[in-house]
């Protein structure tokens, strides 16, 4: 997978399974195996990567793959 295809999430908002309202995704450590989702009231909220996308913990509102 190209470095193209992993980060395509940074930015995007996300809905995260038991929480009210959307989150953006700040960033991926690809080395600790987490995904960070900021939502709101700035608080950041780390899941593991890529298990929670795997698992639809958190669930991606992208339309279209850049």
């Amino acid at each position: 997978m190209a470095w193209n295809d992993e980060t395509y999430l940074i930015g995007e908002k996300v809905k995260v399974e038991l929480e009210k309202d959307f989150g953006i995704v700040t960033r991926i450590d690809f080395q600790s195996g987490l995904i960070y989702v900021l939502f709101k009231k700035m608080r950041e909220v780390a899941y593991p990567y890529p298990e929670a996308i795997e698992e639809n913990i958190i669930i991606p509102q992208v339309n279209k793959k850049a």
